[in-house]
């Protein structure tokens, strides 16, 4: 290294802390519930070039996205990057996500008026107008159809808004003073961020900070190319399914990865998976990107820093025109319920390379319920997003972890409290599904099952969407384990429950309820070689019934032993 270790440690906590704090800011300040208490945003330091520096550890389908949604930015822009200027993209063929997820990034300069890199943060809008409330959706057929494109435009040029761009904000959403105020939330996160940063390169001279920037990058660097040239070289494959095409029910998409490791290098090839889809469920690059920086941090140690290094010894092979990397302009919006799909596949596949690391299949359904509806207090409409959680996969010497928000997305649980007092819903559960978790000698986690009652006193309009609902792919399970349990979703009107389509829009009568049902994660080892007394605690906790006492795992529930 060209500077003191030391230096370059503590210059290193001081940008995760910086990207902690703006975290901090915008939950703090943000106006819809999606932000504030689903947490789906991210924050990030990069240099100047874009590349990313530092993080928290917020949303992964969201971190290793936003580097090439500023890289493209700065394409587009080259050296017009002026004090006061802020970017706004969310273009998903520029190097985004999908269009919800609304980019903004605050450059900052050094005491010698350089640049020295930038503040982002990332977050997703319950609608940024498009066909449907809440935007996304798995039968869209076109990104037009998906709301309001920002091709890496400024939002601020030299201190000043750009009046222009806000006003097409405000006149292609459906509530745009939650959209607003959310922006603003942004805005001041990042340049707090910003300002910190600016203070960082204050302290230890612009030059100096520079140096020891890159030498973070080049560090991480050479970490994962010894992590991986540790590892045996070979070619590892795995592959899965989602349930359907989002325009067509059954018609299962394939993705399939092949993962070779040759030295310090490491290929993620899609070549043989399925072309693009019709609906709404493609994968843009952004958010493979996201998907294998994630599969991959999971093998590596953990005190290695994400950032730009990681993905710096990796290939990924995506031709054009796939379920994964679509040809603009496949639609994108629904991405995220396929991404989960496709993080489960990386991570099979990775847990075949190093097996310390593998766990049974995570329950990857994803389950969302987007209504739109009054708030009982204030009268203002919103889109409400509902993100239900599932259980993980089991591993060798440990259960799975119950009501997670799985793989890439990490959100969290919407309470009660806020969804009561801002829309025109009650919650009459939130609870954990018995038996849902793989049995195993370590027990699958188990699924969320959350109900929605309509208490508007009119019918009200909903859109819900899960996958592995089909019974031929429930959460795989590991050495002798059970499989976990599928997601589904189901309508109950006067205390009658029928199951409801895995993907659909319905209305929900007067008092009539949605019942949104996550999967369990799947089970490791002999369900026989599980301790009585571990079996006994499930019980007693109600994670498993009487019956699954005793005819999974042989445990008499009176007199709590095994034959």
């Amino acid at each position: 290294m060209k500077h003191d270790p030391i230096v370059t440690e503590v210059v290193r906590h001081a940008l995760e802390t910086i990207a902690e704090e703006m975290g901090s800011a915008i939950r703090r300040t943000a106006v819809s519930v999606v932000i504030r208490d689903l947490r789906d945003y991210s924050c990030a330091v990069f240099d100047a070039k874009g590349g990313l520096l530092a993080c928290a550890l917020d949303v992964p389908g969201l971190m290793a996205a936003m580097a090439p949604a500023l890289q493209a930015t700065l394409e587009k822009w080259g050296d017009d990057v002026k004090e006061g200027d802020v970017f706004i993209t969310n273009h998903p063929y520029m190097g985004c996500a999908h269009t919800s997820d609304i980019n903004i990034f605050v450059p900052v300069f050094g005491s010698d008026k350089g640049l020295v890199g930038f503040t982002g943060v990332i977050a997703h809008h319950a609608d940024w107008g498009g066909r449907v409330p809440g935007t996304a959706a798995y039968d869209s057929r076109s990104l037009f159809q998906e709301g309001v494109i920002l091709a890496g435009l400024k939002l601020y040029e030299a201190g000043r808004p750009v009046q222009a761009i806000y006003d097409i904000i405000r006149e292609n959403v459906r509530h745009p003073s939650q959209n607003l105020g959310d922006l603003r939330a942004q805005l001041a996160a990042a340049r707090a961020g910003r300002d910190r940063f600016a203070a960082l390169a204050a302290t230890y001279g612009d030059a100096t900070l520079r140096d020891v920037l890159a030498g973070l990058i080049d560090y991480t660097t050479r970490r994962v190319r010894k992590a991986l040239a540790d590892l045996p070289d070979g070619t590892w494959s795995a592959e899965g399914a989602i349930d359907d095409n989002g325009i067509t029910p059954g018609a299962r998409v394939k993705y399939v990865v092949d993962v070779t490791l040759s030295g310090e290098t490491i290929t993620f090839d899609f070549s043989r998976g399925d072309k693009q889809m019709p609906g709404g469920m493609n994968i843009p690059w952004a958010s493979l990107r996201s998907a294998v920086q994630y599969a991959l941090t999971c093998i590596l140690p953990d005190d290695i820093p994400v950032n730009e290094g990681v993905m710096q010894p990796v290939e990924i092979v995506a031709p054009v025109g796939g379920a994964v990397n679509p040809a603009h302009p496949a639609a994108v919006s629904d991405r995220h319920i396929a991404c989960e799909r496709l993080a489960d596949v990386l991570v099979h596949a990775m847990g075949k390379i190093a097996p310390d690391y593998c766990s049974a299949g995570w329950c990857v359904g994803f389950p969302v319920f987007i209504c739109e509806s009054a708030s009982p207090k204030t009268g203002d409409g919103a889109v409400l997003l509902g993100i239900i959680s599932g259980g993980a996969g089991a591993a060798p010497g440990m259960d799975g972890a119950s009501g997670m928000d799985v793989h890439l997305s990490n959100c969290a649980l919407i309470p009660a409290e806020s969804v009561e007092s801002n829309y025109s819903l009650r919650i009459d559960r939130y609870e954990l599904i018995r038996d849902s978790g793989g049995a195993g000698a370590f027990r699958g986690g188990l699924g969320i099952r959350a109900d929605y009652r309509n208490i508007s006193g009119q019918p009200l309009d909903v859109q819900t969407e899960v996958e592995q609902s089909s019974e031929d792919s429930p959460p795989w399970p590991l050495d002798g384990g059970r499989p976990g349990t599928n997601c589904s979703v189901w309508m109950i009107e006067d205390g009658k429950e029928r199951r409801l389509p895995s993907k659909g829009y319905f209305t929900i009568p007067v008092d009539g309820v949605v019942s949104m049902r996550g999967g369990g994660g799947g089970g490791a080892g002999d369900p026989a070689e599980r301790p009585v007394r571990q079996v006994l605690a499930d019980l007693a906790a109600g994670r498993i019934s009487a019956a699954a006492a005793r005819d999974i795992y042989g445990v008499d529930p009176q007199t709590g032993q095994r034959p």
